[in-house]
């Protein structure tokens, strides 16, 4: 949940946020995550993940004041490929959602807002990448390796806590922009917001998690059956 980044001032719009996601996309590209691509059954998982997010990120609800409602993914691809390689497949998609939601508008190529592309990367992929990794890596360092633990642990705490931290941060951005006054919510109002779309955001990532790991856990690199499901 956010606010169009057309209406943000352009200082903030256009240099703090662009900074920061050219140095994380540029960490990202820095650990060679193309190599997660070696393995075949990962390739197929990779493209099939790519077209779903950028449509995810296309599906988007635009309310009132300009209030955008919005799932991100970013979870889900941090748990089947890890975070270099989410954090690229996120940036794509970011490019991709952002053409199609311009086609969709009838707007021409010169029109495209492409400053928004940082800001949407930020709050959609980067922030909550680096909280699932962190909260993955914690869970995989004080709990037991269990398939349960996993899918409710890395599938649904994770992109729950992950949107809710993304959704409070943006939020504090916003107010430094000075922007929430202008969508008539209070911040009653947005956090409620921000935690209904984090439930949204955590059935939606456990549920394929779960799929995943059940049907097809060589798709997902953060999960080794040796480890979940023989005990070792």
């Amino acid at each position: 949940m956010d606010i169009d980044d057309s209406s943000i001032p352009e200082l903030l719009a256009t240099w703090p946020l662009p900074t920061l996601a050219v140095a994380v996309l540029a960490w990202a590209l820095s650990q060679r995550p193309w190599r997660v691509l070696r393995r075949e059954p990962i390739q197929h998982a990779w493209l099939g993940t790519l077209v779903f997010l950028a449509l995810l990120w296309t599906a988007r609800a635009t309310l009132g004041g300009g209030v955008v409602i919005q799932l991100m993914g970013a979870t889900l691809a941090v748990t089947m490929f890890g975070l270099p390689m989410a954090l690229v497949t996120l940036a794509i998609a970011n490019v991709i959602s952002l053409v199609g939601l311009a086609y969709l508008a009838g707007q021409a190529w010169q029109d495209i807002h492409w400053v928004s592309l940082a800001p949407r990367f930020i709050w959609m992929a980067a922030v909550p990448g680096l909280v699932t990794a962190g909260l993955q890596a914690t869970l995989r360092h004080w709990l037991p390796r269990h398939l349960f633990i996993f899918i409710l642990g890395h599938g649904y705490f994770a992109a729950l806590v992950a949107a809710i931290v993304s959704g409070v941060l943006r939020l504090a951005w916003l107010m430094l922009a000075g922007q929430t006054g202008d969508a008539g919510l209070t911040v009653g109002d947005w956090l409620t917001g921000v935690v209904i779309i984090a439930f949204g955001e955590a059935f939606l990532t456990g549920m394929l998690v779960a799929i995943f790991v059940i049907y097809r856990p060589q798709w997902v690199v953060t999960f080794a059956d040796a480890e979940y499901l023989e005990g070792k």
